[in-house]
């Protein structure tokens, strides 16, 4: 990697500049291997995901240029953007960092290229707002938990989840004790990253939760997650893993890959197309049934080798980082106005089932909350936070005789849904004929188009982020 740390001098000789310069380029090259992992499970559009593999490879082979970096935060906001009204829950803060980053650094590099070229002072700048970022997701999340839904044993997500696992069975007496453990766990988490001493302790317990999660079908978002971790480690604690990894690299694949990191521009070329033959070319051969099974495991397994070996050098470096060392602290402070403003739409983004907005793509996953009139379930949120009208009117399916949008309510899995979702369910057949009830009234809308409740227009922001989760009463769990 094109890092500022010569394998051959002892760390100790490395400056505090260095390190910081440093731990820039190892969090690119996590970030990047984590994008990968999200784009090898993730069904987003090729002319977009090509284009993010392709630079995030750019990114391993120059992480100190911040402008690659830069460049993939923009086209996950691409990626996000193309994704709406339905982006998945890490997606939107990916699409969020992009969004204001990109700005922020072209401004930078207007006025102070000395900083916007600078890995160390990127470091200093723009981590403080990325570890801001992704503690309110997690938190969020967290939170978002804390409902009857999520503990009642019939049809919490938890044990769901871990029974996603292959040969994994939770024994029944056993349901409660994963259902509060995991809201423990995840309460945990973001709490002990707020304060420097028990910041390795949140590692150490993310390791075994973003592991399990991978087996879960969930690598997409734990790759991505494992990588923002880094950002919670002191500079030189990194620089010494990439002295560790160095070392650890058998002499002829350490002269490969000094050959492959001098001609970046050919070495990009062929890691792509063997991106595209592998993720685009294989898996599209295969049966249709078989895709989904195929991505998971392909980025179950980038995902799995890359917090293994991470995992393999934090275990050799664990003097120097657990328990938390006497280092410079990981700073929270953020004074960019643009980044200011980017924590406010990621904590907006949290905010929007309470307050009556969307209520998927809101960092409620997997929680089983519930924020429709008459089916508030969370336990110390109020109803009386809710402001729009976004979730008023229950509607319910009855039948149709259109074949196609038949189909697209049966593959909801559940047929009731507020009624802004059952709008946007039949504005795409303003010819068909709706048998439905609302709020427990029969209604026909013959056609949807004439219908002055269901034939109503989309407002854009409605379009665009109006993202309703259909549901059922209890008993399963609700993503």
């Amino acid at each position: 990697m094109d890092l500022v740390v010569d394998r051959r001098r002892d760390i100790a000789g490395v400056g505090g500049t260095a390190f910081a310069g440093v731990a820039y380029a190892v969090f690119a090259v996590a970030f990047a291997i984590g994008t990968l992992v999200h784009e090898f499970q993730s069904t987003a559009l090729w002319w977009v995901a090509i284009p993010i593999a392709v630079v995030a490879f750019a990114v391993i082979l120059r992480p100190t240029k911040p402008a690659l970096l830069v460049t993939l935060l923009a086209l996950l906001g691409l990626e996000c953007f193309t994704a709406l009204p339905d982006p998945i829950n890490h997606q939107i803060l990916m699409g969020i960092l992009g969004l204001t980053l990109g700005p922020w650094w072209v401004w930078t590099r207007l006025r102070h290229p000395e900083i916007a070229n600078d890995p160390a002072a990127m470091w200093v700048r723009v981590t403080p707002y990325l570890r801001v970022s992704f503690i309110v997701l997690w938190a969020s999340a967290a939170i978002a938990k804390l409902n009857t839904g999520f503990t009642d044993v019939a049809a919490t997500c938890s044990v769901w989840i871990l029974q996603s696992i292959p040969f994994v069975t939770v024994p029944t007496p056993l349901h409660p004790a994963v259902i509060y453990g995991t809201m423990a766990l995840e309460l945990s988490i973001p709490t002990m990253l707020l304060f420097h001493r028990t910041r390795p302790f949140a590692i150490v317990l993310a390791f075994g939760f973003h592991l399990v999660s991978c087996f879960a079908g969930h690598s997409s978002f734990s790759g991505f997650a494992w990588s923002m971790y880094i950002l919670f480690l002191p500079p030189a604690v990194l620089a010494r893993g990439v002295v560790l990894a160095r070392r650890s690299v058998p002499e002829r694949m350490r002269g490969a890959v000094a050959a492959a990191i001098a001609r970046p521009v050919l070495t990009v070329a062929v890691l792509a197309a063997v991106w595209v033959l592998g993720r685009y070319v294989a898996i599209g051969m295969l049966p249709a049934s078989l895709r989904g099974g195929a991505r998971h495991w392909g980025a179950l397994l980038l995902c799995v080798t890359f917090m293994l070996a991470s995992g393999w050098l934090l275990l050799r470096l664990r003097p120097h980082w657990l328990p938390a060392p006497r280092a410079p602290r990981a700073s929270l402070r953020v004074t960019s106005v643009v980044m200011i403003l980017g924590i406010g739409l990621v904590a907006f983004t949290a905010a929007m089932p309470y307050v009556g907005l969307k209520t998927r793509a809101a960092f409620t996953m997997f929680s089983n909350v519930r924020t429709e009139p008459g089916h508030w379930n969370h336990l110390l949120i109020p109803e009386s936070v809710r402001v729009f009208d976004w979730q008023d009117g229950e509607v319910h399916f009855i039948s149709t005789d259109d074949p196609v949008l038949d189909r697209k309510i049966k593959a909801l899995d559940a047929e009731d849904t507020v009624l802004l979702g059952a709008r946007r369910i039949a504005d795409e057949f303003p010819d068909a004929t709706v048998h439905y009830t609302l709020d427990g009234v029969e209604r026909v809308a013959a056609p949807v188009s004439s219908d002055p409740v269901l034939g109503l227009p989309l407002s854009p922001a409605q379009e665009y982020f109006g993202a309703l989760r259909p549901f059922v009463e209890g008993g399963t769990c609700q993503h």
